[in-house]
């Protein structure tokens, strides 16, 4: 199976700007008076795109998994690389969790099934109920993504643009919780399938120079709408509007889409020497391990060290240090037997 290095590549700064997401989330405080809080609004906006990447490469990675093994093999693969980190990590964070955050501790197998049913164990695993969604999802997934014929796709990620990028977001900045065009239309609709099957477009098809100029320009452009439209509407409504930059809203999903498409067009080619190979095959085997176990360092500064979350310190020089921790411990975990199937 050929390697894509610029996929590698990718995957690594999407785990550094996750680690960057979740030590500036100062933000969501909406102290508008404070200069530091619009830093922590432009480092939530600038790596917004963190797991949308990892969306896109799963389905650049997976769509086409009928060229190498049958679908009984790829959801035995599948599963076995995600669905046991899942409840293993969930497990870990549900003992943790009481200790954590001085609540009682009231441990029983109903209360942990019923907090992994309901995403209330760790909030940053929503993460994979949506890629385990995609993943049953796949094997239908990939009869409609076709190399030969791409109409299918086309149309896919036009209804998910419509219907999720443009009417859900609209329903979102105007604070309207019921979107009934988007209950209405399923088949297509559902949040995380755009960025999929885009993920699967981009790696097959070459866009044109002027496709690509266009895109760029509207990923920049999104980019200051978004921070813009984030600062002007907190402080108006007097609550921090995260819908703004919401990955599901058009500004997020042509941002996301923007930066694969320029590390892809900038590095496709690219073939690094054998210890660089090396070296980004590992650290890039690492993003699951880092996504998981990352929160136990910045709880750990935070706590321990005192390192407050308006800090400067906390969101440009700690994310730096939790992803290097994080990823040396997990390629330690990878080393031995058994542990390394939990990351």
């Amino acid at each position: 199976m050929k390697r894509y290095y610029y996929m590698d590549v990718l995957t690594i700064l999407a785990t550094i700007a996750v680690v960057f997401l979740h030590t500036s989330e100062y933000a969501f405080s909406n102290h508008t008076s404070d200069p530091h809080w619009i830093i922590a609004v432009v480092l939530q906006v600038i790596f917004i795109w963190a797991v949308p990447i990892f969306f896109m490469m799963s389905g650049a990675h997976l769509l086409d998994y009928r060229e190498r093994y049958n679908t009984s093999v790829f959801f035995k693969k599948r599963m076995a690389k995600v669905f046991v980190p899942f409840i293993f990590w969930s497990l870990v964070w549900y003992i943790i969790n009481p200790f954590i955050f001085h609540k009682p501790t009231d441990y029983h197998i109903g209360q942990f099934v019923d907090a992994v049913m309901h995403d209330t164990i760790q909030p940053i695993f929503w993460f994979f109920y949506f890629i385990i969604g995609f993943y049953i999802s796949a094997p239908l997934l990939s009869k409609i993504t076709n190399k030969n014929d791409k109409t299918l796709s086309l149309y896919l990620l036009a209804v998910n643009m419509v219907f999720v990028n443009l009417l859900s977001y609209y329903y979102e900045i105007r604070s309207q919780t019921d979107n009934s065009f988007l209950h209405g239309v399923q088949i297509g609709a559902a949040g995380g399938v755009g960025f999929f099957v885009a993920g699967w477009y981009l790696k097959n098809t070459v866009l044109h120079k002027w496709q690509k100029n266009i895109l760029y320009v509207a990923a920049l452009a999104s980019v200051v709408i978004m921070i813009t439209l984030t600062i002007y509407l907190s402080i108006k409504r007097e609550k921090f509007v995260r819908e703004v930059y919401d990955i599901w809203g058009l500004f997020g999903f042509v941002f996301s889409i923007g930066v694969f498409e320029f590390v892809k067009n900038h590095l496709e080619t690219y073939r690094p020497s054998l210890k660089v190979q090396f070296v980004l095959q590992k650290v890039a085997s690492t993003s699951l391990g880092v996504y998981v176990i990352h929160e136990f360092f910045i709880y750990f500064a935070e706590r321990k060290l005192h390192i407050v979350d308006s800090s400067l310190k906390h969101m440009l020089i700690l994310p730096v240090i939790v992803w290097l921790l994080s990823t040396a411990l997990v390629l330690i975990i990878h080393k031995i037997p058994l542990l390394n199937k939990i990351v």
